[in-house]
């Protein structure tokens, strides 16, 4: 029963699309890009499972990166200040050099 559940979780993410930036729609997995982005940034194995599992839960088809980037920021900024700041240096080098 559990692997059945699993399955439809990661089909329904297979299904999810979300807007970016430049308007374009791509196929959104979150378990891998948030895990690693939250993890990189700095927040421990057991935050970015947490954070991953509330993006999970709350987006939808047609919601922005703008709209997941924040939701991820705030979590952050409320439980690993640390992993929140290098989080947001990360993002203002990438937006300088874009």
């Amino acid at each position: 029963m559990r692997m059945a559940a699993q399955q439809m979780e990661s089909l329904s993410w297979q299904e999810t699309m979300v807007r970016k930036s430049n308007n374009q729609e791509e196929q959104f997995n979150p378990p891998d890009k948030i895990r690693r982005s939250v993890q990189n940034a700095g927040a421990s194995q057991q935050l970015a499972d947490e954070i991953t599992r509330q993006i999970q839960g709350s987006t939808h088809s047609g919601m922005t990166t703008s709209e997941i980037d924040s939701s991820v920021q705030e979590t952050l900024r409320q439980k690993d200040m640390n992993a929140y700041n290098n989080w947001m240096q990360w993002k203002e080098q990438h937006q300088s050099s874009r």
